[in-house]
């Protein structure tokens, strides 16, 4: 049984526990939690209240207007987009590097603090040898085109990208699935991901578009949209139409070489409460 203090653990560190499929089945973890007001009702419900639209795992079609016979008209094209690996930047490169600690840069304004101190894992390098660190550096260091993408994209202009969790170390008492997400958590393989609007509030429908957008260009080994209704405080009864889920981006990296060749799949799912609910496909689930 996972140990935890119910008087300083918050939803978001709930959330990060839950992500394993032992801690979902403690009774104690959940009951105390949502007897507490720390998760909500909702997190009990299966299925969303309502899907608004969905995309299908295969890359969107665009439009181009680059023709070899002169036409000026745009014309639609499929992305056929299967990496092998990504190439690093020589100037951050993580594999190139003798020390790796919290100030380590993977890119400009972008360090390895960024992914240890995070509001759902908070976990330092002290427990990890040196060989550790360059092999989690290198993972999360894989994660690095997906954030400069949605900073170069101006759809995301008016927003900011929070990593609301990633490298984790177990807490007291868990017995982590091997494989699963948590676990790979420990690996420096998962990131989580969300939105934030100008206010500093999460977005969810941005969330799902960010969710497409790197679907469709960039490379990972999967990704799973993921809502939630655990937030207490989102407002309204459990089912309230004036709610909104939680949305989160999870994106797994595969384990990578020194030259950054891994598996890169790029499987997409959508979850919901931490259940697969579209398979092959990102939707987006609200309450009304």
């Amino acid at each position: 049984m996972v140990q935890f203090n119910l008087n300083t653990i918050s939803t978001r560190e709930v959330r990060s526990l839950l992500r394993d499929p032992n801690n979902r089945g403690d009774g104690a973890l959940l009951g105390s939690c949502t007897a507490k007001g720390i998760i909500a009702a909702d997190y009990f419900v299966p299925v969303p209240k309502r899907i608004r639209t969905y995309y299908d795992m295969e890359s969107s079609k665009k439009y181009g207007l680059d023709s070899f016979t002169g036409s000026i008209n745009s014309k639609k094209y499929k992305e056929e987009y299967s990496p092998k690996k990504i190439l690093p930047d020589p100037i951050y490169d993580p594999y190139k590097l003798s020390e790796i600690d919290m100030g380590t840069k993977l890119a400009k304004g972008l360090t390895m603090s960024s992914f240890a101190n995070t509001p759902g894992s908070k976990p330092t390098l002290n427990h990890l040898s040196f060989s550790e660190r360059k092999t989690i550096a290198q993972r999360l260091y894989a994660h690095v085109p997906l954030i400069l993408g949605f900073n170069n994209n101006k759809k995301f202009r008016d927003f900011s990208l929070s990593i609301t969790e990633s490298l984790v170390k177990p807490t007291a008492g868990e017995n982590l699935v091997s494989g699963d997400i948590r676990h790979l958590q420990t690996q420096g393989r998962v990131v989580v991901y969300e939105v934030l609007d100008r206010k500093g509030f999460p977005n969810p429908w941005k969330t799902f578009e960010l969710a497409n957008y790197w679907k469709d260009n960039h490379s990972f080994q999967g990704l799973i949209l993921h809502f939630d209704g655990l937030n207490p405080n989102a407002g309204g009864a459990p089912l309230d139409e004036n709610k909104d889920y939680n949305a989160e981006i999870i994106v797994v990296m595969p384990k990578v070489d020194k030259l950054y060749r891994g598996n890169f799949e790029r499987k997409v799912r959508t979850d919901i409460n931490f259940r697969t609910y579209i398979k092959d496909g990102l939707g987006f689930f609200q309450y009304k």
